[in-house]
């Protein structure tokens, strides 16, 4: 797949297929977002990659979730979510990929997460899989007792979480338009 096709063409799936996806599948994926360019303060390990896969298991922790953000709610229509009714976290997904950044004080963890992200995001779409950077478990997710249960490695922290699977129906494109550009010649 093209690039350019990739960058138009890729949308956040919502709604997913009940099948597995392969894990060799998965980690040719993880393979493609571990190329995400770091900067050498990074270190050879800057992030971690967990895969939690099962549909039960993650709509299990998609409910704890959502309970621990209405339980460590902060003000303001932000929140809001937590009302919705039938809101799901992770949007019935198989698979369930959360990027950990290595915290090594020179604060590049949150930025080589995402450019990890992104590159995951575009190789799932290549390869005609669906996602969606989820920002609503992030809260459960850096908790410290979460952290723990699901094997974060010490001086990581979750910095970004995707749903990954089989979109059941793909939106239509809504492209942005050009943002305002300031140049300093």
């Amino acid at each position: 797949m093209d690039t350019i096709a990739a960058i138009y063409g890729r949308r956040s799936i919502r709604d997913y297929e009940p099948r597995r996806v392969p894990r060799p599948l998965i980690e040719a994926i993880l393979r493609d977002a571990a190329q995400a360019p770091t900067p050498p303060v990074s270190g050879e390990a800057p992030f971690v990659f967990i895969v939690i896969e099962g549909l039960e298991r993650i709509a299990e922790y998609g409910a704890a979730a959502l309970a621990f953000a209405r339980q460590h709610r902060r003000p303001g229509t932000a929140s809001d979510w937590v009302e919705k009714p039938g809101f799901l976290v992770f949007f019935n997904a198989p698979a369930v990929v959360i990027v950990c950044g290595f915290d090594d004080g020179y604060g590049q963890a949150i930025q080589d997460c995402s450019r990890a992200g992104q590159n995951l995001m575009l190789s799932a779409h290549a390869r005609a899989l669906g996602t969606c950077w989820v920002g609503s478990p992030m809260q459960w997710l850096r908790d410290p007792a979460t952290s723990a249960s699901l094997g974060v490695p010490a001086g990581y922290t979750p910095h970004a979480a995707f749903t990954l699977g089989y979109p059941s129906k793909v939106p239509g494109a809504n492209p942005r338009g050009m943002p305002e550009i300031i140049w300093r010649a």
